[in-house]
């Protein structure tokens, strides 16, 4: 405001507007600690949607149970499981006969590159009846070259390749020719060769039939056209690797145990996650500041209690009632779920289904933990649940504070404005008196003016 004829500080309209905020500085603090418990209510909801991520393996019983397989001869093949169509069992397998294709060998040649066989064709046959016939110009009459026309035709399902027997002769050179599919029902005959103007006469040296995969399971032999069987078992697949007549082992489906315990270890977890945040918003000690912490609210007693209610409540399976700590599950001295693995893995290995029941319910989406557990989060989550009515209850605070704060600030400001021009006023009075002073004084008038001397 420049000099102050009044005498007044130059600053007295900024005093006292500060003065004024006073309030505004209040709701402030009051909206940051809201913030705080926001941000606290916030990651407590994220943890509990986080447990219905958990779940998700533990609902159905497709989802719960997986399988593995136990294989005492690895290599002689590899089994595989799919959890969604395999049943467990045990069976005794002997693999008899791998699976082979049928092909034929060509007469030896000098060279793969020089010696021509000549033009021509040669053909060959299926059991479908269906037949083939390969054409070779002059330009590819050699070994290398059949191969490259047979292997650059993919409808002849014919593989070729020139290889060098390693006999030492003077014509080492030969051309083997191989039907991709396996099984007698590919079985692919090569009877007929036609070759005119060559260095060389070609010939079929040797034939092999194509074989059908050979096993026998639990004693009765059955046969497949491949060495990967998926019709053998539902959801199993064998991958043959060798062949060993004679030798019988063990292929077992069973429930994978460790996969399982780890589906529930998840749960566990994010069951202990909820659990710490409210222990540690639970500490209050002298030195607390409970405006910006959770500690007793309603809403971290009412989220302990169901899940302590849920641990131990008894569920009903086919086999009786269960609990979580008959499965291995309870509370320890500290206030946290304790996983005891052995007495869970013993639990499943004696009775699966039991188990399977108390987590899932008697039918899919039936009355088990994890699926009350799924229902009380998502209860407590949507849009009328107590985590979802604390998180908008604080939003509707803070923004009511907004709201104060905004209309503080209009009031400060037409304040502030006021005081401007009351002061203003004020040392435009002040100054025309003293110009009226002085110019009296210049008269040879009296002293001051009263209250200016």
């Amino acid at each position: 405001m420049g000099s102050m004829a009044s005498g007044l500080p130059k600053d007295i309209v900024q005093r006292l507007v500060d003065a004024e905020r006073e309030p505004i500085r209040k709701l402030e603090a009051h909206k940051k600690d809201e913030e705080g418990r926001l941000k606290l209510v916030q990651d407590l909801s994220t943890k509990v949607n986080e447990i219905s991520g958990s779940l998700k393996e533990l609902t159905s019983f497709r989802n719960f149970r997986d399988l593995m397989a136990t294989n005492s001869k690895p290599d002689l093949m590899d089994v595989s499981v799919d959890k969604t169509l395999a049943e467990p069992g045990s069976y005794q397998i002997e693999v008899m006969q791998l699976a082979g294709q049928s092909s034929m060998m060509s007469n030896g040649f000098a060279d793969p590159n020089q010696t021509e066989v000549g033009a021509g064709y040669f053909s060959y046959e299926l059991p479908s009846g269906e037949s083939k016939e390969v054409y070779i110009d002059p330009d590819n009459s050699t070994l290398n070259g059949i191969a490259k026309v047979i292997n650059g035709r993919r409808d002849l399902d014919l593989n070729a390749i020139v290889v060098d027997d390693g006999t030492g002769s003077d014509s080492p050179f030969r051309l083997i020719v191989t039907h991709k599919k396996t099984g007698e029902a590919s079985d692919a005959e090569f009877p007929n060769f036609y070759f005119v103007d060559g260095d060389e006469d070609f010939s079929m040296d040797k034939e092999r039939p194509a074989l059908n995969s050979k096993l026998r399971v639990n004693g009765f032999e059955v046969e497949f056209e491949g060495n990967k069987i998926t019709t053998l078992l539902p959801g199993v697949t064998f991958d043959l690797k060798d062949a060993a007549p004679g030798k019988e082992f063990t292929v077992g489906i069973k429930e994978d145990t460790k996969s399982i315990k780890g589906k529930i270890e998840a749960m566990v977890t994010k069951l202990n996650e909820v659990l710490t945040f409210i222990q540690n918003q639970n500490k209050l000690d002298k030195d607390s500041n409970t405006r910006n912490t959770l500690g007793g609210d309603v809403t971290l007693q009412t989220l302990e209690y169901k899940v302590r209610q849920l641990v131990t409540t008894p569920i009903q399976t086919e086999f009786g009632g269960m609990r979580m700590a008959d499965v291995g599950v309870q509370f320890a001295r500290t206030g946290l779920l304790d996983l005891k693995s052995e007495k869970l893995e013993k639990a499943m290995s004696e009775n699966f289904d039991a188990v399977s029941q108390f987590f899932v319910g008697m039918e899919d989406g039936g009355d088990g933990f994890a699926t009350r557990l799924e229902a009380t989060v998502k209860g407590m989550t949507k849009d009328e649940g107590i985590v979802r009515s604390r998180v908008d209850g604080i939003k509707r605070r803070i923004k009511d504070i907004d709201d104060q704060i905004e209309n503080k600030e209009r009031q400060i400001e037409r304040t502030e404005q006021n005081l401007k021009e009351k002061f203003a006023k004020l040392e435009g009075t002040i100054a025309n008196m003293r110009a009226q002073q002085a110019s009296v004084a210049g008269l040879g008038g009296g002293g001051p003016l009263p209250g200016l001397g």
